[in-house]
């Protein structure tokens, strides 16, 4: 590997060829608060000053004329944008040599045969790059309108830029396009492009440039073998970036985690070109491998029901939905993925299915929802045993692997007793304090699911407080508030009823719970009681406590 680095003013860069923004790179991505801030660094320094910006990574030798971005795409379009701006508005001036200064030096130059080329070439494609920005005054093409969030930015930042600059006059402008040319930079050349990672890495440069996943894909559309009139690896890589929308390194690092090895997102591309790079593997099974694990990934972080629709399969989803919609949980994904891959592959059971997302959810709802334990160690453990799960040789050995698994997680399920001192701290309701609401409506289901024997439907259901938030005076003792909110005192209400119930007494409202509700668990708890008051709400919070530990989940 050759690497060259060197201190050098933005004015040297630009003047050095053409710099190449390859398709594989993320959007423009400068928002106001980016593009405030290199403004307020221009206002702090004066056009003799060299003012020191970052890294710049490029492949390609210090001593040629064409350069790939690797890292610094963001800084070199927000300056190349700036540049524009500047020289436009001294056209506007009449200041034509000036204007030419700019264009013919940093925007484009000529080649050997004296035909112009754009210094700053974006392969996205960005034709609004060139249309509303570098293009001349004269040149531009204004019905252009532009598609790409990217390409909204772009015409965002040059209009920002203008409209800043253009009371300035010509020695304002002058100042500061040589405050712009003086920026410096270290530039960072690399003859290999696999060898970006370690540069990446390794420098802190500022601006929002690549990432591990950037840079694997960088190394996958490099390597993949393109055919002509198919989309490929670009479709692909569209799907994966569907599928994962915003969560990208996560999935890739669970993925990943699934598959070879658990490693830091910072180790990721290093073990992306030592396990699949320099061994040769097919890249394009590779690919498909990421497709496929980006559907399990989605339906992961997303659940839908209606991705569940055979036999008994409506139980992981609920599965699925409690540990990572209700619990927040994602340190279990490595082993999430693995399952639902295999039982793709009909290689473990839809009972093996179940009963392992049955004691994952019953886990993390002890451990992490209720006892807010941290997952520490966890993320290791299922990265192990999905691995296992993938390496297994048949469908009864992937079956021991589970079962291994799931014995594990049982002996770290934490005791009742820790369980019990933790409930009324996570489980409590008003009307004005709902942010515990998602997980009693889960803890209550939960039972009501448990007595109907798994055949109800629990999407409309409401939480009624038996004891009234705002009880009517002489109907009800009075009580310290604290009950009203505790989970004791809370049962689920069909969802017709809650308006007829309105603020009833006790007798009255067993009366009609009994006579009018179709849940089990709602009609049990105004059966078991004749009163209701601070005791019977202690009474049945302890209850619940034992039915969740014990019996929900068996």
């Amino acid at each position: 590997m050759e690497v060259e680095a060197f201190s050098q003013k933005i004015s040297n860069v630009l003047s050095k060829g053409k710099f190449i923004i390859p398709d594989y790179q993320r959007e423009y991505d400068w928002d106001e608060d980016e593009i405030q801030e290199l403004l307020d660094d221009l206002d702090e320094i004066n056009e003799t000053e060299s003012y020191f910006i970052g890294h710049m990574v490029f492949e390609g030798k210090f001593t040629g004329t064409s350069f790939n971005v690797i890292d610094g795409q963001q800084r070199i379009t927000t300056i190349t944008i700036l540049l524009s701006v500047i020289r436009d508005l001294f056209y506007s001036l009449k200041l034509d040599h000036l204007g030419n200064g700019i264009n013919n030096n940093y925007i484009f130059r000529k080649d050997l045969n004296d035909v112009d080329y754009v210094v700053l070439e974006n392969k996205m494609p960005y034709p609004i790059l060139q249309a509303y920005v570098q293009s001349k005054p004269g040149d531009k093409d204004m019905q252009m309108k532009p598609i790409k969030s990217g390409e909204k930015k772009i015409v965002k930042a040059y209009d920002t830029f203008e409209q800043k600059f253009k009371s300035y006059d010509e020695n304002k402008l002058k100042e500061l396009r040589d405050k712009i040319l003086n920026l410096e930079v270290i530039f960072v050349a690399a003859s290999e492009k696999v060898h970006a990672h370690t540069i990446f890495m390794t420098l802190n440069a500022t601006g929002k440039d690549l990432t591990p996943i950037d840079l694997i894909k960088n190394q996958i559309f490099s390597f993949y073998p393109r055919q002509p009139h198919i989309e490929e690896p670009n479709d692909s890589w569209k799907k994966i970036i569907a599928n994962t929308e915003d969560k990208g390194l996560k999935f890739f690092n669970n993925f990943w985690s699934s598959r070879y090895k658990k490693v830091s997102d910072y180790h990721l591309f290093k073990q992306f070109i030592k396990t699949i790079i320099k061994p040769g593997i097919d890249i394009k099974e590779f690919l498909k491998d990421l497709v496929d694990d980006s559907i399990l990934f989605r339906k992961i972080y997303s659940p839908l029901a209606q991705d569940w629709t055979r036999d008994n399969e409506y139980l992981v989803f609920l599965s699925l939905n409690a540990i990572t919609q209700i619990f927040g949980i994602e340190v279990a994904n490595s082993i999430l993925i693995s399952l639902l891959r295999e039982y793709s592959k009909s290689t473990i059971s839809l009972a093996y299915l179940i009963k392992a997302l049955d004691t994952l959810e019953k886990f993390h709802f002890i451990n992490n929802a209720i006892c807010s334990n941290r997952s520490s160690g966890l993320d290791i453990m299922y990265a192990k045993h999905a691995r296992d799960l993938l390496e297994a040789e048949d469908k009864h050995k992937k079956h021991q692997v589970i079962d291994d698994l799931l014995n594990k997680i049982y002996s770290k399920i934490p005791a009742i007793e820790v369980f019990g001192t933790n409930f009324d701290s996570k489980l409590f309701y008003l009307s004005n304090q709902p942010k515990q609401k998602k997980l009693v409506q889960y803890v209550l289901n939960k039972i009501e699911f448990k007595k109907q024997n798994q055949n109800v439907d629990l999407v409309n259901m409401s939480i009624e407080h038996i004891y009234p938030e705002r009880p009517k005076a002489g109907q009800w003792a009075i009580i310290n508030p604290d009950f009203i909110k505790n989970i004791g005192n809370l049962v689920l209400l069909d969802a017709n009823l809650n308006s007829e119930i309105g603020n009833l007494d006790f007798t009255k409202k067993k009366d009609f719970i009994l006579r009018q509700s179709t849940l089990i668990s709602t009609k049990e708890t105004f059966s078991k009681y004749s009163t209701w008051d601070e005791a019977t709400i202690k009474d049945r919070r302890d209850e619940l406590v034992n039915v969740l530990y014990t019996d929900v989940w068996s």
